[in-house]
């Protein structure tokens, strides 16, 4: 089975274009590091296309690929599920043919993995694609994801058309998929990645850990100069050479700190720059900060130095539940609305209506302690708000026989309803007694 995968521009697309400008810009930028120091074959940072997004970003850039990866890795913890639509909706159909494909979408990969590849081609690309492979009667079997710049996108006036170009050589064959993407602003039909806004935060936190390398690597700096001072007869190069041999003997390797002597008039001035100046602390804090901004993803959770300079225990746990409320619960959900295309696959065929809907009842960050529920559930049935099973239920056991009845409140009595009838709690009418002297 071949994969598929890519974002469709014609040659007049107004993303095309951009893309272009992301080029030039990139290419400015490494211009712009080159004035700051760097060498003419320093690399520079090509435009936002799939290749160079997974090249100089995700395989280069280890932010970015920390930011990447916590989506792709949580994304899973809300698996699709499949829900009656009209009848008891939430209770999942485990057993419908839509939840049986998705949660074996081929003979290779699980679920998980299925998932984990959509999230990382909508981060990289704007766009993700699974490859909807039918049996001989037309009813989908295997879901395969797929590869976006291998696919060419052909809209029509009211219908959009994919091709997949299993080696790349122009040559395209029909293919149905089902098509995922983030918001475009340029257009409605197409995504546009969360890497394309953290090119510039990338390119930046790339070229200055460029910049480093090369001063350690490539720049004849000398750490430390020995000038004569106030001395009157210049040294020959023998004594220079003689003078320095011993120097690095005594100070270099493990003597490295030890205090020196020198001669009256001699002078030792420090040239290099240290560990600590070349890092650029706060360019990495501003870049970094960007970086996961872009991806929506909180510094602390990848252990970025924005991050962790404010991280503890508690804000560690509140930032992992901002993720789930802020990125990943809207992203999951337009998931299950574009998923929805798999069901209408299987319209037709006596199958009932259904509904694609994410789980969150494994999502860690998103449930509640235990000892929280247990208080929960425990005012509620002391109340007679809810039943014996239904507290049950709520606390993770099962339902006894007999147990659909609701506690009486110590001194709570039954009163009339707006109909003026007494009932019981059970839901019955009670005997109506009465008296001459008024309601009992």
């Amino acid at each position: 089975m071949g994969s598929l995968w890519s974002r469709a521009h014609r040659p007049t697309d107004p993303t095309y274009a951009e893309d272009l400008v992301e080029a030039k810009s990139a290419q400015n930028m490494g211009a712009f590091a080159r004035l700051l120091g760097g060498g003419m074959n320093d690399p520079e940072y090509p435009g936002s296309s799939f290749l160079s997004n997974v090249e100089h970003g995700y395989a280069r850039n280890e932010l970015v690929y920390a930011c990447i990866t916590e989506r792709a890795t949580s994304i899973p913890d809300a698996p699709l599920r499949v829900y009656d639509a009209l009848g008891r909706k939430s209770e999942p159909l485990e057993d419908h043919p839509v939840r049986r494909l998705i949660s074996k979408p081929n003979p290779l990969m699980t679920d998980v993995e299925l998932d984990e590849m959509l999230e990382l081609h909508k981060c990289l690309a704007g766009n993700a694609f699974w490859e909807v492979v039918p049996d001989r009667a037309g009813r989908p079997v295997e879901l395969w994801p797929l590869r976006p710049d291998l696919m060419k996108v052909k809209r029509g006036r009211n219908t959009v058309s994919y091709g997949y170009s299993p080696d790349g050589g122009g040559q395209y064959v029909p293919v149905d998929v089902i098509h995922f993407r983030m918001t475009s602003p340029l257009d409605p039909l197409g995504g546009m990645a969360p890497m394309r806004a953290a090119l510039r935060g990338t390119a930046l936190d790339n070229e200055a850990t460029n910049y480093v390398t090369a001063l350690l690597q490539n720049h004849a700096i000398p750490g430390v100069a020995i000038t004569m001072g106030t001395l009157e007869e210049a040294l020959d190069e023998s004594t220079t050479n003689r003078l320095t041999e011993k120097w690095k003997q005594k100070f270099g390797g493990r003597r490295r700190g030890e205090p020196a002597f020198l001669q009256a008039g001699m002078d030792v001035k420090e040239l290099g720059s240290s560990l600590k100046d070349m890092e650029f602390p706060d360019l990495r804090t501003i870049s970094e900060s960007r970086i996961c901004m872009s991806f929506g993803v909180p510094p602390i959770l990848v252990g970025a130095k924005v991050g962790l300079d404010r991280s503890t225990f508690a804000n560690y746990k509140e930032a992992r539940a901002s993720f789930w409320e802020e990125t990943l619960i809207p992203a999951r959900k337009k998931d299950a609305r574009m998923a929805m295309r798999l069901a209408e696959r299987f319209a037709g065929s006596g199958s009932r209506r259904v509904e694609i809907r994410p789980d969150w009842s494994e999502v860690e960050a998103l449930r509640e302690s235990e000892q929280a529920r247990w208080e929960r559930a425990t005012n509620a049935f002391r109340a007679g708000g809810i039943t014996q099973n239904d507290f049950r239920r709520e606390v993770g056991m099962q339902a006894v026989d007999g147990g659909d009845v609701f506690l009486v409140p110590s001194g709570v009595i039954a009163t009339r309803d707006v109909s003026g009838a007494m009932t019981q709690l059970n839901g019955e009418p009670q005997q109506n007694t009465e008296t001459e002297g008024g309601d009992l």
